[in-house]
């Protein structure tokens, strides 16, 4: 509860959002991942942001369940990916790039070009330069990756589209407002700006911004 109590004093209007999404969840979201759990699901982590970038929720989930549905056992990993063309990738719904990025990286996985392990044990600028390295991740992509892989606590994704709306909506802001005045506004949650995101997540999840 420190996190929460501290990104409570630090921003009044976050705090009615924290208190709402706390009343409808169930499970501590916000956490950093366990020592369990860190490693695990990397590959497919990173595949499914590369399935959602500039798409909803819902059609990423969907082209995502189409490729895990051609998957032997309907389980995607690198070694199954290279199995198949990029124009079958792309049959499930996947642009031609994509379906070229995620062929890609999976051949650079099996042959040992790229090692996932090797990103926990990394800065977390060194680990966003690196996985930049790989076509077809930008900077959210890198972002998303640092904020639910690498458990780093003080990532703000200003490229989300969803932490922008969510932004402007708490402090009433036109659209048009500017990067600058929003990555000024996150200053405040330093060093929890992740852990804040993740409760504007929820928060558009559970249609707070709606009431």
């Amino acid at each position: 509860m420190e996190i929460i109590n501290y990104l409570k004093r630090k921003d009044g209007r976050l705090e009615a959002i924290i208190a709402f999404v706390l009343n409808q969840e169930k499970y501590p979201f916000y956490r950093k991942q366990s020592e369990e759990y860190v490693g695990k699901a990397d590959y497919q982590s990173l595949i499914r942001s590369i399935v959602g970038q500039q798409l909803s929720t819902t059609a990423a989930s969907t082209i995502y369940q189409r490729l895990l549905n051609i998957m032997p056992g309907k389980i995607i990993s690198p070694e199954h990916v290279i199995n198949f063309s990029w124009e079958e990738l792309k049959s499930c719904g996947l642009s031609t790039s994509k379906a070229k990025y995620i062929l890609n990286i999976s051949e650079m996985v099996t042959e040992g070009r790229f090692d996932f392990k090797a990103l926990h044990n990394m800065s977390e600028e060194d680990a966003r330069i690196k996985l930049q390295e790989l076509k077809g991740v930008g900077a959210w992509t890198a972002d998303m990756f640092l904020i639910f892989q690498l458990g780093k606590n003080d990532i703000f994704p200003i490229g989300d589209a969803g932490i922008k709306s969510a932004i402007k909506k708490m402090y009433n802001l036109e659209n048009k407002t500017s990067d600058e005045i929003l990555i000024s506004i996150a200053e405040k949650w330093r060093p929890y700006r992740s852990v804040a995101c993740k409760f504007l997540w929820k928060a558009l999840d559970n249609k707070y911004f709606e009431q």
